[in-house]
């Protein structure tokens, strides 16, 4: 019997060991291969958290493939036969191989913990030279703060405003921290190819740090005006904020070099803030796209494909008959400065309400701002013209704002501020007849409203 039993566990000892060496190289090859799949390592951090997955699903493979090959294996030794009609024996345990089965396990708990917890403390660990931008996170859209080469971010006059961008700059090799807030509900910001993902959440600051790379395949862009390379992802927003979640997203773009960074932010934030157009309607189709109002509304002239806000195409059309008594350029303005006065049935209160007194308060928009967003909108009709009175808009808004008067072409003839028909042009205004699909989506109320309802398209 004795000799019976040892011959019964040689014949074992050579399946169980080609099963164990299966199992770990089948481990091996499934945490080698599955990051294959996966986005472009964009950050110092996606190193670090692709190195942690893959010896998460190492060990996660290896147990996989063991359970399963242990049931394929009772399956097919312990099956019942179909000429077996007796219980099945009674088995009270094994107290060694429970021991074993829950020994391991806590044993790789544990390494797990230690390991991820260290990658956590790596990635959020602050670094010398980092540049802080600002990200606010609104329904449905994100805005990006910076500071320029002097340090400025909000300067001591109306004529500029906090550097802001619908888009996120950065370069490679750059330090940065993301400082976030929400201006509504929760969000959460996360960028795939940095392996970075933080919620943003009411009444509170929060932080996630990420230092751009060179990826492998190297640069996918060349920026045109300087001829420098860089690379584009996206922004997503990953916590179920409302109807408009789906096109919470924005670019990513990583130059190659602080130069071109600098270059970028110098050139699209700043200039345009420093030195506006000198046409108010230029200057409101640039800075309308600085505020979180896509995410929102439909608007062809400049990409919108929002759908939770009224359709914006054709509005400078409407507006001069939503209100009865208001002017197309009041009801415009005052749809942005008070938007819960002016709701569309079938929308809800979803607007932000802009105020231009605090440059360091939520939902900051300076008279001027004001003034050059209604002036662009006024030109969103079916000729391409304007159909507002641009000095009865700055007597509305001086009027409401005493304290902020607008200055933007502060001294000029009405005649220099108002739109010419080249600039209306270069405007390239869609008309109801060239609308896209999601801009037909229009609820009849918007086009025919009831009569003395009090009504408006919100922004």
């Amino acid at each position: 019997m004795d000799f019976g039993k040892k011959s019964n566990s040689n014949s074992l000892l050579i399946p169980i060991i080609a099963g164990g060496i299966f199992i770990v190289l089948g481990g091996l090859a499934i945490g080698a291969l599955t990051p294959s799949v996966f986005p472009d390592q964009a950050s110092a951090e996606s190193e670090q958290v692709d190195t942690l997955f893959r010896f998460l699903l190492v060990i996660g493979g290896a147990i996989f493939l063991l359970v399963q090959g242990l049931l394929l294996y009772s399956v097919l030794t312990f099956g019942k036969r179909d000429d077996d009609e007796e219980d099945g024996p009674t088995i009270h345990g094994n107290t060694t191989l429970e021991l074993v089965w829950t020994a391991i396990p806590a044993v790789i708990v544990l390494i797990l913990v230690i390991y991820s917890y260290q990658v956590w403390v790596d990635i959020r660990e602050p670094n010398e030279n980092e540049t802080t931008i600002t990200a606010v996170g609104a329904r449905y859209a994100w805005t990006f703060g910076y500071e320029d080469a002097q340090g400025r971010t909000v300067a001591d006059s109306q004529d500029v405003i906090r550097g802001a961008l619908p888009d996120l700059h950065t370069y490679a090799g750059q330090h940065v921290v993301m400082s976030m807030q929400t201006q509504d509900v929760i969000h959460a910001f996360w960028i795939p190819e940095m392996r970075v993902k933080q919620d943003l959440l009411p009444g509170r600051t929060t932080e996630i740090r990420f230092t751009p790379i060179v990826p492998e395949n190297g640069w996918d862009y060349t920026d045109e005006a300087s001829g420098t390379q860089y690379n584009r992802y996206r922004v997503v927003c990953t916590e179920l904020c409302g109807s408009g979640h789906g096109n919470m997203w924005a670019n990513v773009y990583v130059h190659e070099s602080e130069e071109a960074y600098l270059e970028i932010l110098e050139r699209e934030v700043f200039d345009p803030i420093i030195n506006p157009p000198a046409d108010p309607v230029i200057r409101g189709r640039q800075v309308i796209q600085n505020y979180p109002c896509s995410g929102c509304h439909v608007l062809s002239d400049v990409g919108w494909a929002g759908v939770t806000g009224p359709v914006l195409n054709g509005v400078g059309d409407r507006a001069a008959t939503r209100v009865a008594g208001q002017t197309a350029e009041e009801y415009l303005y005052r749809s942005l400065h008070y938007p819960n006065e002016y709701l569309v049935p079938g929308y809800g209160a979803l607007m932000p309400q802009f105020q231009p007194g605090d440059p360091a308060g939520a939902n900051y928009m300076p008279t001027n701002d004001f003034y050059a967003i209604v002036s662009y909108l006024c030109t969103q009709t079916g000729s391409g013209e304007s159909n507002c009175d641009l000095d009865n808009l700055r007597n509305v808004i001086d009027a409401d704002n005493p304290d902020n008067p607008v200055t933007f072409g502060a001294g000029a003839d009405a005649t220099d501020v108002e739109a010419t028909a080249e600039a209306t042009a270069e405007m390239e205004t869609t008309s109801e007849a060239e609308m896209t699909p999601e801009a037909e989506v229009t609820p009849a109320a918007e086009d025919t409203p009831e009569p003395d309802a009090n009504i408006g398209v919100g922004s």
